[in-house]
This record gives C-alpha cells, structure tokens and sequence, in this order.
C-alpha cells in the first residue's frame, strides 16, 4: 500500500518543487494552498505525512499543526518555512511536528 502524503503551501513553485522531488518514490501525493482546505482534505482522507508551511493565509500553519495532532495524532508532520526564527522551530517541535524544514530546499 502506498504511503499518502499532503503537501499544504501557499506558494505553487513551492507544492511543485516538493512534488518533484518526492515523485517516483512510492507515495501518493496531494497538495493544497491553505491550512483551512488541508484540514478538510485530512478529514476525509488518510494520510501519513503532512508537509506544512508555517505562514499562509487564512490560518497559519501552527494553528494547522495544533489541530492536526489534537485530531489525528497519527500523522506525522514536517514544517517548513521561509521565516528562520528558532522560536517558531521549537514551538512546532514542542506541539509535535516530526521535523522543521527551512527554505529553500537544498
């Protein structure tokens, strides 16, 4: 069975450049450009990993986080941002995302 991962960011070369890299592995894919339309997409879907960007409109990626790991603690979550500010790191660690991520991806 293959894994399901969600990719959520407000920026398309964003959600591309992570499609492409993930592509080929044994994954299946979804993307979206808000955290409102990422929790309902995680309510009617099962998924694995949630790759997640801490700033975006209409609810931010922590507000996101938080609601994820109360709901479904199962998933594990990856933040990534723009923003290099350890605090912002260590508050997403400590509400259980897996890893922090900065970009740009190397």
């Amino acid at each position: 069975m293959k894994g399901r991962i969600l990719i959520v960011d407000d920026e398309p070369i964003v959600l591309r450049s992570c499609q492409r890299i993930l592509r080929g592995e044994d994954y299946e894919i979804d993307v979206c450009g808000d955290g409102l339309t990422a929790l309902g997409m995680i309510n009617e879907n099962d998924y694995d990993v949630l790759i997640l960007d801490i700033k975006m409109p209409r609810m931010d990626g922590i507000e996101v986080l938080r609601r994820v790991k109360e709901a479904r603690p199962d998933i594990d979550v990856i933040m990534i941002t723009g923003l290099h500010d350890i605090g912002t790191a260590v508050h997403a660690m400590k509400l259980g995302a897996l890893d922090y991520l900065p970009k740009p991806f190397e």
